[in-house]
Parts: structure tokens; sequence; C-alpha cells
């Protein structure tokens, strides 16, 4: 099945650079959380979630950095989710510095459901699942 992408816009600013000119490695994680809320934007999914009692948590970043992006270039970053399992869903999203479309980083990122009340892991309703595939 293939999923629907989603495309943020995000300007690198000076808060997001390192001593090296170029964003620090730990800014491209927060890029790729804005990203994923704003995949989310727009439909039912995040009410969805937070009436049902499950979170979601990550798991594991896998992320590769291909290209060092720098002060004031746009970072176009696409999200699409790649798989979804029972307590799982994983997010492949990709980001490109607009200004010369090379690739910088490319992830995947896996967040797993749990029940807030318990904090033990819990399966992914059906209706969350079609709010999230959508």
């Amino acid at each position: 099945m293939e999923y629907r992408t989603s495309t943020t816009n995000i300007k690198v600013r000076s808060y997001h650079i390192d001593s090296y000119q170029h964003v620090n490695n730990m800014r491209y994680m927060e890029f790729l959380e804005e990203a994923r809320w704003t995949h989310f934007e727009g439909n039912k999914t995040l009410e969805t979630v937070a009436k049902s009692g499950v979170g979601f948590v990550i798991a594991n970043y896998n992320i590769d950095y291909l290209y060092p992006a720098s002060m004031d270039q746009t970072l176009e970053i696409k999200t699409s989710l790649a798989k979804m399992g029972k307590k799982s869903v994983v997010f492949k999203q990709e980001i490109f510095i607009k200004e010369n479309q090379k690739q910088a980083l490319s992830a995947t990122v896996t967040l797993v459901s749990f029940d807030i009340k318990t904090q033990l892991p819990a399966e992914i309703t059906e209706e969350m699942r079609a709010e999230i595939i959508k």
C-alpha cells in the first residue's frame, strides 16, 4: 500500500547552527518531529489518538546524514507512513535543501503505542489506524 506524502518547510535559523557552521545533528530530530506533527494536521488523527487513551513514543531513530545544511537555507521535509504494525508505526522521512535540491538526510522513525493509564503496550485501534493512513 502506498501512503500519502506531506511536505514541511523549515528555514534554518542561527540557533540551529553548531560551531561548524551547519545544522547541529540534534536539531534534525526536532525538524523531523515538526514534520510528523504537520503530517497529521488537517485531519482527525491527533484528535482520535487523544481521545483513545493510547499514546505514541519513539522507539527508534535510524538517520543517515548525507549533506550539511547551513544558515538561511530552507529545508523541505518529506514525510510518509512506511508501515504500520499492531503496536507500531514507521515513518520514512527525507530532508532536502530547497536551494540546491541536495538530500541532507534520510530517516526512518519507529513509534510504538502504549496505554497512557497503565503505561503498557497497547494495540492501535481500527479507528486510529483508519485516521493514520489518511
